[in-house]
């Protein structure tokens, strides 16, 4: 070949490009210039190549464009000059010390234009060429398996990522990649095949492809992201491609889904400064969380209340340790151990029928998901604004593959947080009398100080005995711990004046002062032994064990109690209904306004001590099997199986109390002696005196506990505790079948429970204890139907019909009684008759994927629900005209649940440097529901229920800088019904938080981070009725932590 057979200069293709391609350029108006060569770079030189000189001539001239303003130039700075150098810098080291010429064919021209000109057509050649590069990454095909069927791998070129949800298409065959990057397509005739893979973010592949009649066919491919280009060594690059690939894989699950899921990254959500997984649910569409002292807590789906959602660990339901509801406490799990969020809204007949809102997903990482070994730690340090506490969190992961070909995969992830958190806290409770006046009846002034901890540990450990059969075990374990202190100075108000009101009024009032002091301890763990096998060309076999285990303990729960032996009068003034103004009357030692009292008017009343115990197992057991299938569609699949979830619930309550005054004086202090210097301050306006010293209990405590006077309070201890089982045994088919642009999948599901329950009645007035139990077997048939078209490969519609139920919460139908020393007393109690909701659930939805990263969406959902559960009351008559209240759970007749979901994200790219950095993450849910309450009480929202809820992000991500300022917003929702006084509805007030997170590569290993939480220092409120009468008010304040990160 003769070096002179082009003008121009080498530009390069990937290292396994065997042949040379020349790429046709117009001429420009000197006719210097007419085609560009492109060479391998495998380290020899070949004619044609630039040599070291040449290359650092191009290397400043390409540098001199930066002094330029002329359009050319400006798209050349833009796009194409990293590509240049980069590209230049291969072909000088394979090509150092050898020398070729470069022949112009036109006119002569000199030195510094021919170089400009050269570097013009070589960013043209490689802009014209990029598809074609993306693609050098040649496949590797080999004849193995059984006749018939093509199986493969698609992987990420540059870190061995394999790809999940990448859409495979064989001749009008369509399948997705599981989470290995694996593909099977079995049944095929013997003869040419066009494979194409499509996996938004990174550029198609194509090929061509044979298969024989004796042996199948195994294909490995290499996607190259559409970030990536030639410059994969390129700092900005490689922060930019793991962004942008985080987001691409979540992207392309949710495509290939045939039902409607949700699904987020870990890497994304890591882009978020949330410190459990319920915060990071909160940025997905139409998820939102109720929050304890400013942090997510309990996670509601699209409205509906808590209990409609179930939570999963790699499709193990989560155990819940809580005494009294279904929802799941997700705070006790770290958010920066799993791999993915997966949000199922509409449900599939393989899957468990409890879950009316839907299911959430914790995906865990395996080491198999990529190639190579994976190493990450995190540190990061900070404080919180409010009480200066310490912010620190630690986590780190070490994977590896291991074996001859790298089949097992080993995998252990760890996290562990602590916070020292403050949190001010002022309460009035609102009363309705028998005039129908409404007045404040209790004030509390709560000051918090508490440390939380969290500590997570993953382990999966995943043994591929050959390309059909895999084994796994994972092993979770996570753990939240809440050590805290409270102060608190307690108002009781009662006679108040005919004049008082809402607003303004007198009263008389009593103080009582207090410490409390508690432990709360809560663990969720999970084990999980499965498997996934392939059985000749049509069949497969998925199978599941399981264990969950949570448990849930207050030890102990020490609480100091002081009250003034002076009871005056007081006014009251709720103008402010945010800010309040107490006067106390009559009393000349007595603050003018407020209710910082002396001290020497308090005395002990009493010491509590209280232990909580819950705990909930369950043992899970599923069998599936899959065959493929032709009678209906092109192709398809039936599937069925059995599934066995044997659940075991229990709490325990013991409550112990020293009322003694004597037994205090004995201890020779008064309580100015057990005060410190701190003063309770709640929001620099409820000044309420010194606070307590929290080292009182290991001081004095001991001597009350060992008292004589220390008495069990044996009714309140055993009316609460319960032990509980529920056995729930379940069979389904499923049927897959798909035409064309068409799928469709159906089914049915049956599902038997039975429930045992024993706790006690008992009879104040008697004194009587009575051991009950209760048992009950119900059936659910749960059809659904699904529908997924695609209008072209980015445009999305899916319309789906499914089913689901709610099972009452096990306290709910636990045979306990309780009743008063009067035979008119109120009564509370469990009722075991009550039933599982049901659900119809219609979702439509349209998605349309936008290249080279987007997506915008929309979907519209209704619910009708059968006897949706409430707690009631009624009057039950006990004879002689007489009747007493009675409190238990109850069905309502029917509700509804619908709204809108609106979806968009996309990075602009399109954007001229440097704003094509910039992206957009949005979702905006509207959410209405009614239910009828029992006993004809009228109908409600359902608890839980928002109409708003949105998160917009504003992101940038360029020049190795990744940022986003994110804005999160929930309006008002009701918490409790008030069945007797629907006006003193408890609701949670709107919310609003902003937060910036920001990272920064030092290396393409090494990051540095920040985060800042609560910037708008928003505040949380509860009220009754209106917003005018608060409930309650608490400020968190600003957080902040930095720190490091890296990843190998």
């Amino acid at each position: 070949m003769r070096a002179s057979a082009c003008t121009g200069i080498c530009t390069v293709s990937r290292p396994d490009t065997a042949r040379v391609r020349t790429t046709a350029m117009p001429d420009r108006a000197d006719n210097s210039f007419r085609c560009i060569r492109q060479l391998p770079t495998d380290g020899t030189c070949k004619p044609g190549c630039i040599s070291r000189s040449c290359f650092i001539a191009v290397t400043r001239a390409t540098k001199s464009m930066e002094r330029r303003d002329d359009a050319t130039t400006l798209m050349l700075r833009k796009h194409f000059r990293p590509r240049i150098l980069t590209h230049f810098e291969r072909v000088a080291q394979g090509c150092a010390g050898r020398r070729f010429p470069v022949h112009p064919t036109g006119p002569s021209m000199n030195f510094k234009h021919s170089l400009i000109a050269t570097a013009v057509a070589s960013a043209l050649a490689l802009s014209f060429n990029l598809s074609a590069q993306a693609q050098s990454y040649q496949p590797r095909i080999a004849e193995e398996g059984t006749a018939g069927t093509v199986t493969g791998r698609i992987k990420e070129a540059v870190r061995g990522v394999y790809l999940d949800g990448a859409r495979v298409t064989l001749n009008g065959t369509q399948v997705a990649t599981q989470r290995d990057g694996g593909f099977r397509i079995s049944g095929l005739v013997p003869g040419q095949y066009r494979l194409r893979v499509d996996y938004i973010g990174y550029h198609p592949q194509e090929l061509q492809i044979e298969v024989g009649s004796n042996r199948g066919l195994h294909v490995e491919l290499d996607m190259i992201s559409t970030v990536s280009a030639a410059d994969a060594t390129d700092l900005d690059r490689i922060q930019v491609r793991a962004t942008r690939d985080a987001q691409a894989m979540a992207l392309n699950q949710q495509r290939m889904s045939t039902n409607y899921v949700n699904v987020v990254s870990a890497d994304l959500l890591g882009q978020f400064p949330d410190n459990n997984i319920a915060e990071s649910t909160q940025r997905m569409p139409g998820v939102s969380i109720e929050r304890d002292q400013g942090e997510g807590r309990y996670v509601t789906v699209r409205g509906a209340p808590k209990e409609f959602t179930t939570v999963s660990i790699d499709g193990v339901p989560l155990a819940n340790p809580d005494q009294a509801s279904r929802g799941v406490e997700l705070d006790t799990i770290p958010s920066d151990v799993i791999a993915a969020l997966e949000v199922t809204k509409a449900l599939t007949p393989d899957m468990d029928g409890d879950a009316i809102a839907g299911n959430i997903n914790i995906r865990t990482q395996s080491a198999l998901d990529r190639d190579g070994m994976i190493l990450r730690a995190s540190a990061g340090m900070g404080r919180y604004e409010l009480g200066d506490g310490d912010n620190e969190r630690y986590s780190g992961a070490i994977g590896n593959r291991f074996g001859a070909d790298g089949n097992i995969g080993v995998l252990l992830s760890a996290s562990h947080s602590r916070q020292g958190r403050f949190t001010d806290n002022v309460e009035t409770v609102y009363v309705q009398e028998d005039d129908g006046r409404i007045l404040p009846e209790t004030v509390e002034i709560k000051d918090y100080e508490g440390t939380r901890t969290r500590t997570g540990i993953t382990g999966r450990l995943d043994f591929r005995i050959d390309p059909g059969n895999l084994i796994y075990f994972v092993a979770n374990d996570s753990r939240f711990k809440d050590h805290e202190f409270r102060d608190n100075l307690i108002i009781d108000m009662d006679r108040h004046s005919d004049e008082s009101n809402q607003t303004t009024g007198t009263v008389r009032a009593t103080f009582d002062k207090e410490l409390r002091e508690r432990t709360y301890d809560k663990t969720i763990r999970t084990f999980n032994l499965g498997g996934e096998h392939f059985a000749g060309d049509d069949w497969k076999i998925d199978w599941q064990a399981s264990h969950s285990k949570a448990t849930k303990e207050t030890s102990p729960r020490m609480q100091y109690i002081f009250r003034s032996s002076v009871r005056p009068d007081m006014e009251y003034d709720y103008t402010n209904h945010d800010f309040p103004t107490w006067t106390i009357l009559g009393q000349s030692d007595a603050p003018a306004t407020g209710v910082n009292l002396p001290e020497e008017w308090f005395g002990f009343r009493r010491l509590n001590d209280r232990y909580e115990y819950g705990e909930e197992k369950e043992l899970g057991l599923r069998v599936d099997a899959e065959r493929m299938q032709g009678f209906i569609g092109d192709t398809g699949s039936i599937k069925f199986g059995l599934r066995a979830r044997l659940r075991d619930k229990s709490f325990d309550d013991e409550r112990y109390r020293n009322g003694s005054a004597d037994d205090f004086a004995a201890l020779g202090i008064t309580m100015s002696d057990m005060l410190c210097d701190s003063v309770s301050n709640n929001f620099g306006y409820f000044l309420a005196g010194r606070r307590f010293c929290r080292d009182i209990f290991d001081k004095y405590a001991t001597p009350l506990q060992a008292s004589d006077n220390h008495n069990h309070l044996f009714a309140d201890s055993i009316t609460g505790d319960y032990t509980a089982n529920e056995d729930i045994y379940g069979t389904y088919v499923r049927l897959d079948a798909q035409w064309d642009r068409l799928t469709m999948v159906t089914g049915l599901r049956y599902e038997r429970t039975h429930t045992e329950g024993h706790a006690v009645q008992y009879n104040e007035d008697t004194d009587e204890v009575m051991p009950t139990s209760s048992s009950r077997n119900y059936n659910q048939w749960l059809p659904s139907l699904h529908f997924r078209y695609e209008i072209d490969p980015d445009s999305i519609l899916r319309a789906s019909y499914s089913t689901g139920i709610n099972r009452p919460d096990f306290h709910r139908t636990a045979p306990y009684r309780t009743i008063g020393e009067l035979e008119t007393s109120p009564v509370n109690e469990g009722n075991p008759t009550v039933k599982a909701a049901y659900a119809h659930n219609l979702d439509v939805s349209w998605e349309r994927y936008i290249r080279p990263l987007g997506l915008l969406s929309a979907a519209v959902f209704y619910k009708h629900i059968d006897r949706p559960l409430f707690v009631a009351s009624h009057d039950e008559d006990i004879g002689d005209g007489r009747t007493r209240r009675v409190t238990r759970p109850e069905n309502g007749d029917k509700g509804r649940v619908h709204g809108l979901e609106l979806a968009w994200q996309q990075t602009f790219d399109f954007l001229p440097s440097p704003f094509d950095g910039l992206g957009v993450y949005s979702n905006y849910t509207y959410a209405k529901s009614r239910a009828e309450l029992p006993f004809d009480g009228g109908s409600t929202e359902l608890p839980g229920t928002s109409r708003t809820n949105y998160n917009v992000a504003l992101t940038y991500d360029k020049y190795g800088l990744n940022a986003r300022l994110a804005y999160n917003y929930r309006s008002k929702f009701i918490q409790e019904f008030n069945i007797d006084a629907p006006e003193l509805n408890i609701y949670w007030g709107d919310r609003a938080s902003l937060d910036f997170t920001v990272n920064y590569a030092v290396t393409p290993n090494l990051r540095l981070f920040g985060e800042v939480n609560n910037i708008n220092d928003t505040r949380q409120v509860r009220f009754q009725g209106v917003r005018s009468r608060v409930l309650e008010m608490e400020g968190f304040g600003r957080s902040w932590l930095a720190g490091v990160r890296y990843e190998y």
